[in-house]
Formats: C-alpha cells, sequence, structure tokens
C-alpha cells in the first residue's frame, strides 16, 4: 500500500512538473545569489565581471523530478553605463529538456551619488525536447506517442528595470514578452503548448545591527498566467560581510485546487576574500509531497574578476 501511494504521488507530482514547464521557467531559491537570473537589468551593476554556476536538485528521490543548471556571466563596459550579460542554461523536468543561451544589454543611469537605474532587455533562444519514448503507457502501439524526442528551436526575449545602491535593491521584469509556442508535434496536444508571460518583483535591503553584523530581509513575487503565484520572503544575517546565513518562507497558491503548496528554506553563503563566493540552500516542503522526497538542494559558485584599474568602493551585497 506505501508502494503504491509513492508510486502515485510520484506521477501526479511529475505531471504537475510538466504542466509547469509548459509556464515557466526554473527558479532558484537563492534568487539574491543571482539577480541577473531573473532580471536583465542587473547586468553590469557589480562593475567587475563577475559569473555564477548554479544547480538545482529538485524533490531528491522522485522519478523525473526536475533538475537545473545554468551560467551567467556579465559585466559593465569601460564607460560603466553599458552592461552586457550571458545564460547559458539546462533545465529537465519529465520527459521535457529546456535548453538555452540568453545574450542581455543594459544601460545604467545615476539618479543621485548614492542611487542607480539600470534597463536591461535580453534575447532569448531555447531548445524545447520531449521524449516521447520515456513515458511509460498503456499501449504501446499508441499512434500519439510514436517516434524519438519532438525537438524545436525557439526564440523570445525579456525585459527589465534594477533600481540599486550600495544596500538596497528593488527590480521588476517580465519574462517570456513574445510568449513563444514550443512548436513541438505529437502526442497531448504539444504543438498547442506555449511560455506564457512572467512577471517577476523582487527587493531587499542590507540592516546594520552592529560592527560585525548585518541583516538582510529580501521578497521575490512572481506570477504567470495558469500557474501558481509565487511569494517568498527571506532573511539572512551577515557576519563579518563574509558568513551569510539565513532562512526563508516560500508560498504558492494552487491553480483550481484549494489550499497552498508551502516549504521552508535554509540557505547559506560564504565569500572568499572579494573574489570567491559559495552557496547551498535547502528546501524543505511543508504538505504532504515532503514525505515522499529528500527535500531540494541548491548549489551555486560566484566569482567576481577584478582587473587593475577596477576599484571595488564597497562591500557587494547583492
Amino acid at each position: 500500500m506505501v508502494l503504491f501511494k509513492k508510486i502515485i504521488t510520484t506521477s501526479v507530482m511529475v505531471l504537475l512538473s510538466l504542466g509547469a514547464f509548459a509556464q515557466q521557467d526554473a527558479g532558484f531559491s537563492m534568487y539574491f545569489f543571482d539577480p541577473l537570473y531573473y532580471n536583465p537589468g542587473y547586468a553590469g551593476t557589480r562593475e567587475v565581471f563577475s559569473g555564477i554556476l548554479a544547480a538545482r536538485n529538485q524533490w531528491i528521490g522522485m522519478p523525473g523530478a526536475p533538475t537545473t543548471q545554468s551560467v551567467t556571466m556579465h559585466g559593465a563596459l569601460p564607460n560603466k553605463q553599458v552592461g552586457l550579460g550571458l545564460k547559458v542554461y539546462n533545465d529537465h523536468a519529465g520527459p521535457m529538456k529546456n535548453t538555452g543561451i540568453n545574450l542581455t544589454y543594459a544601460y545604467r543611469i545615476p539618479v543621485n551619488k548614492k542611487t542607480t537605474v539600470s534597463f536591461g532587455l535580453t534575447g532569448m533562444l531555447s531548445k524545447i525536447s520531449i521524449d516521447w519514448s520515456s513515458i511509460q503507457i498503456d499501449d504501446p502501439n499508441d499512434q500519439a506517442f510514436e517516434g524519438n524526442a519532438a525537438t524545436n528551436w525557439v526564440s523570445d526575449a525579456s525585459a527589465g528595470v534594477y533600481v540599486y545602491q550600495s544596500r538596497f535593491y528593488a527590480g521588476f521584469s517580465v519574462n517570456h514578452l513574445f510568449q513563444s509556442k514550443f512548436g513541438t508535434s505529437d502526442a497531448i496536444g504539444a504543438n498547442l503548448a506555449k511560455f506564457y508571460r512572467q512577471y517577476y518583483l523582487t527587493s531587499g535591503i542590507v540592516l546594520p545591527i552592529n560592527e560585525k553584523i548585518d541583516f538582510r530581509p529580501s521578497i521575490l513575487a512572481k506570477y504567470v498566467h495558469a500557474a501558481p503565484a509565487v511569494g517568498e520572503i527571506n532573511g539572512t544575517f551577515i557576519f563579518f560581510q563574509r558568513l551569510f546565513l539565513g532562512a526563508g518562507f516560500r508560498t504558492a497558491k494552487r491553480v483550481n485546487i484549494s489550499g497552498t503548496d508551502n516549504m521552508i528554506i535554509a540557505l547559506m553563503q560564504f565569500k572568499f576574500g572579494n573574489y570567491l563566493r559559495i552557496g547551498y540552500a535547502y528546501d524543505y516542503y511543508l504538505n504532504q509531497t515532503g514525505s515522499y522526497n529528500s527535500g531540494t538542494h541548491e548549489f551555486m559558485l560566484g566569482w567576481d574578476i577584478i582587473g587593475r584599474k577596477t576599484k571595488v568602493s564597497s562591500p557587494r551585497f547583492f
């Protein structure tokens, strides 16, 4: 009986992940570690050449559970007004895979001595693949599932605005502006699937407690049509401007189903000098699904390459 429940739950969760895939991109719990992943306006704001290597394994122990890997890099041109960014990613959930590359252009305008606003635009190119052969079906002769993987290249764009100071930031961005269709064919009407426009709102501030400890609260709100609206709040204590220890809470309203999907998040980050950062986050579901998996693990490695003529005037909290 227990085995039967696990099989049913696994099947439902995989199907939910496939439905979500058609509407929204993968997310990271440490969104403040890599803001460029969500907002193109962030490109170049660190004023050095920066990069983030990230990996997220969701619902450990469940077959077909989503996995995501990404690399983002960005920097500012010598005039310091223009930022350029690059993102390469791979998102795999069940039989569906999304592999792509994004190129970003951002332009920064100083508002005053403390505040800068940056406008960004990203061009996106994704390779969408659906492997029908990996799906277990009752009738192996079902013509709808014949053939190998269906694959297509999809182009799209995103835009965002990012306002920041040394200890504060706020951003708003829209992903998949064109709501491009997948363009794949066969089985369950996949040719009708498309990316839906996604809206992100993020903000955070660093509050000094004493000379050795700071506190950084941050929020993220995400909305996409026909998918759960997501809200997340995090609080991180920063020790000696190097060790980051925090926790978060995420909630998502289910679509056409009563109730919410809630989870708690534990996270840490450590800075090695001014050049290297590592981070880890663990997500745990508070609902029944948490009984059938070992949570979600997320790892990030970040680096800053500082040129001889580049001076970092203040610690980088974002």
